[in-house]
């Protein structure tokens, strides 16, 4: 099961939003390790977007096998810049083959995208194979969102689920706590496995 991190490393996450971020990124990897079985197993990638362009800070690995290094953050939010970077993983036969699971997307951002052709590649994204079957997260952090940042994380996220969103930073930790616990339910329907409970990865 291929999931995909879309994290806002732009200059307005400094301080404690990129230290939480880093720390419940690793934690929900950590997380996703555990789920691994032969019935299944969860891949992760982490696409950075900050400064001109998005990057490939974490390629699609095992979670069993991945080793968190922290996201440095700083510049602008090339937001379409990283949805047209997760649309090439998930294009990638060899990343995602067609045997696999449909693919987690989760966008993590405190802000309006600042590349000009952003919605354009956010639409090729949602209507792609794989970006048209993922459960898509979108979680958004901190007071100072406008209306229209909101909008391109409702446009994002997945008919029903929602946007999960936090005023307190502290409160991003708590945050991904859900996303992994739906990701991970979502492997247990696919394979039939226990779902594990939260506590199981304090």
């Amino acid at each position: 099961m291929p999931v995909i991190v879309l994290a806002d490393a732009s200059g307005s996450m400094d301080g404690d939003k990129i230290i939480r971020l880093n720390e419940s990124i690793g934690a929900m990897i950590r997380a996703f390790a555990m789920e691994d079985s032969g019935r299944g197993e969860i891949h992760v990638a982490v696409v950075a977007f900050g400064g001109a362009e998005a990057v490939l800070h974490q390629p699609m690995t095992p979670a069993s096998r991945t080793a968190w290094n922290d996201l440095a953050h700083g510049g602008r939010t090339p937001m379409g810049s990283a949805f047209r970077l997760a649309q090439e993983i998930l294009d990638d036969p060899e990343l995602v083959p067609d045997r696999a699971f449909p693919p987690a997307l989760v966008l993590v951002s405190d802000g309006m995208p600042t590349d000009a052709d952003w919605d354009s590649r956010l639409d090729a994204l949602l209507s792609s194979k794989w970006g048209s079957r993922a459960l898509r997260v979108a979680v958004g952090i901190g007071t100072d969102r406008t209306d229209e940042a909101e909008q391109v994380l409702r446009t994002f996220s997945t008919p029903g689920v929602g946007v999960l969103r936090t005023d307190q930073v502290h409160d991003i930790n708590g945050l991904f706590r859900w996303v992994t616990a739906t990701v991970t339910s979502a492997l247990h329907e696919r394979t039939g496995q226990r779902a594990v409970r939260l506590e199981e990865f304090d």
